[in-house]
């Protein structure tokens, strides 16, 4: 989660808020000692792209 703030500049909490309330939408994989986040599903993944999520400053900066 720590990389993931860093790269969008934005507080870890609010990452790790994000990604609870994706959780069931994503896809977690271990990688020597850090976590990979993807979405589960390429078409899902391309109408998310699509929208506009305006719930929190972090969710509009957040590429999927």
């Amino acid at each position: 989660m720590d990389a993931i703030a860093q790269i969008i500049d934005t507080d870890e909490y609010e990452v790790e808020e994000v990604l609870e309330n994706w959780l069931e939408f994503l896809q977690q994989q271990r990688i020597a000692s850090e976590t990979h986040y993807s979405l589960y599903d390429s078409n899902f993944r391309d109408w998310l792209g699509r929208q506009q999520i305006k719930s929190s400053p972090l969710t509009e900066r957040f590429s999927v």
